[in-house]
């Protein structure tokens, strides 16, 4: 079948702000009196926050003092971000080659209010939908949220791919029936991705837009 729609992930794919990801979680963690180590957060980073709650304090805490370090967490993400979040070197290039080709989307364990504060408004606007944490029934791992956003968009399955550097983000493609192509631009290996589902990986986004493009084979 033809494709049609490619979908990102966001932290970590298309932006190079995990570092911040993991200083503001345990930051706000260590405001609430949880010192984490950020071996342990960079681990589960890429896991929905409901699910970060689980992997990193187990029953530790109430759901409202989890939500408390959460709106901890935003802010000092904020500030850690003042001076703007670093795109990767080709992201600009690669979503404005890949709009004119296929329709975008984008599915993100982050907070929409995140993206919308730093991502360029210019890029942002190159996609056709998205969905953030808290805007579909289950997040990634889950395939809901992609196929909810392939919904929004009218394509099915075989028509689409989805990129991220995570293994939940190629659990969720495989598991939604779409070909996963991993970017080693975050904390997962090659054979992490693999093993998750990819169809192939690449060292950036570049490479996965010369794939779709049909510039260069998988590798």
């Amino acid at each position: 079948m033809r494709l049609e729609v490619v979908v990102f992930d966001y932290d970590g794919t298309l932006v190079d702000d995990l570092p911040l990801v993991v200083d503001s979680y345990r930051e706000a963690l260590r405001e609430a009196g949880f010192p984490v180590a950020r071996e342990e957060i960079a681990r589960c980073v890429s896991l929905p926050p409901s699910a970060k709650r689980r992997a990193l304090l187990g029953e530790e805490v109430t759901e409202s003092r989890w939500e408390e370090i959460l709106r901890r967490r935003r802010r000092i993400y904020r500030e850690l971000a003042a001076g703007g979040v670093r795109l990767f070197p080709d992201t600009r290039e690669v979503l404005g080659a890949l709009a004119r080709r296929f329709r975008l989307g984008l599915v993100s364990n982050t907070f929409r209010e995140l993206f919308e504060a730093f991502f360029p408004p210019a890029l942002a606007r190159l996609f056709a939908a998205s969905l953030f944490f808290g805007e579909a029934p289950r997040p990634k791992p889950s395939p809901e949220a992609l196929q909810a956003l392939l919904a929004r968009l009218g394509a099915g399955p075989e028509r689409a791919a989805f990129v991220g550097d995570a293994v939940e983000d190629m659990a969720m493609a495989r598991a939604a029936g779409v070909c996963g192509y991993g970017v080693l631009t975050g904390f997962s290996s090659a054979g992490e991705l693999r093993a998750a589902g990819a169809v192939a990986v690449l060292p950036d986004l570049a490479g996965i837009a010369g794939l779709l493009l049909g510039e260069r084979k998988k590798a």
